[in-house]
C-alpha cells in the first residue's frame, strides 16, 4: 500500500532523531521525539515536510507507471476470464467501438449517459477444462433486482464479444431467467413467541440469503441453516430438502450440499416452512 505524506514524514523524523550526530549538534538525546525538539514552524520540521511531499510524489510516480506499464502487458499477452468479464461489464448498448479499438469513444457522454449504456451489470466468465470453451454468464438490474438483459441487446453484446475476443476463442453467452430455488424447513421455534412472527422472519432470511449471493456465487444448505439459526425465537432447524429448476430446463434438480446457478443467480420459488413448538425435555 502507497504511504501517504504523513506517514513518510514520520519516518524520516524518526531516522533523523535517532542519528547520533545530529543529537550532538542539537543537543538532544538520540530517540527523542521530533514533536518534543522541534515546533511545527521550525526551519527543521518545514524542511522534513517537504522532502516527505517530494518522496511521496516520486512513489506516486512510479506506482502508476507500475500500473499502465502492466495494463499494456496484459494488452500484449492472451487475456484471462476475468479480462473477458471485465470487457463485458464495459459494453454499452447501441455503441460503437472506437475505429481499430476494443474501446468506446465517450467524448461528450455524461457519467449517467454512460452508467446508462452499460446494460450490464453483472458478469463471470469462466473457461471450461474439458472443452476449448469461455462461458460467459451476465445479467442486468431493475430497481436493484437481477434480471437478464434484452433480446436485442443480448445480440449487441454478443457481436462485441466476437470483436474484442482473442482468435480462436469459443465463447457461450448465458443471459437468462433467474433460476427458481424452492426449500422445505422444519423450524423448532420458542413456544413463548407467535409462530407467525417467527416464520415470516424465516422466510425473509431464506429470501434474502438466495438473492444477494454474489453473481454465480455458490448456495449451500449449510449456509442457509446458519441463517435460520440466528433468527429470533429460532432452536433447532431441520432442512427437509431444497431444489432448484433453471430457466431453460423443463425438471426440478435436488440440491445435494451446495448448487451454482446456471443462470448465475436465484429467484425465489415455493419456499415451505413448518412451524413446531419446540418442547423442552426435562
Amino acid at each position: 500500500m502507497a504511504r501517504n505524506i504523513n506517514e513518510i514524514k514520520t519516518e524520516i523524523a524518526r531516522e533523523f532523531m535517532r542519528n547520533e550526530s545530529a543529537a550532538e549538534l542539537y543537543g538532544f538525546a538520540p530517540g527523542s521525539e521530533f514533536g518534543d525538539v522541534f515546533g511545527a514552524a521550525s526551519v527543521e520540521n518545514i524542511l522534513i515536510y517537504v522532502w516527505a511531499v517530494c518522496a511521496w510524489t516520486i512513489e506516486q510516480l512510479v506506482s502508476r507507471h507500475k500500473e499502465e506499464v502492466t495494463a499494456e502487458l496484459e494488452e500484449l499477452i492472451a487475456h484471462r476470464p476475468k479480462w473477458y468479464r471485465d470487457k463485458v461489464l464495459r459494453f454499452m448498448a447501441g455503441k460503437e467501438l472506437a475505429h481499430d479499438s476494443d474501446t468506446y469513444d465517450t467524448t461528450g457522454m455524461s457519467e449517467g449517459d454512460i452508467a446508462a449504456a452499460r446494460v450490464v451489470k453483472h458478469a463471470v466468465a469462466m473457461e471450461s477444462k474439458d472443452a476449448s470453451l469461455l462461458t460467459i454468464k451476465v445479467a442486468g438490474e431493475s430497481g436493484g433486482v437481477r434480471k437478464p438483459i434484452t433480446a436485442e441487446q443480448e445480440k449487441q453484446l454478443k457481436a462485441y464479444i466476437n470483436e474484442i475476443k482473442d482468435a480462436g476463442v469459443r465463447t457461450a453467452l448465458v443471459n437468462m431467467e433467474a433460476d427458481t430455488f424452492g426449500c422445505t424447513v422444519d423450524v423448532y421455534y420458542n413456544a413463548m413467541l407467535e409462530p407467525d412472527t417467527v416464520q415470516t422472519a424465516c422466510r425473509d432470511v431464506i429470501c434474502d440469503y438466495i438473492e444477494n449471493l454474489p453473481f454465480n456465487g455458490e448456495y449451500t444448505n449449510m449456509a442457509l441453516i446458519d441463517r435460520l439459526q440466528k433468527v429470533e425465537g429460532v432452536k433447532i432447524v431441520e432442512l427437509r430438502g431444497s431444489t432448484a429448476k433453471a430457466a431453460n430446463e423443463s425438471t426440478t434438480t435436488q440440491i445435494n450440499a451446495r448448487l451454482t446457478p446456471t443462470a448465475g443467480y436465484f429467484k425465489p420459488g415455493a419456499i415451505t416452512v413448518k412451524m413446531i413448538a419446540y418442547d423442552q425435555q426435562e
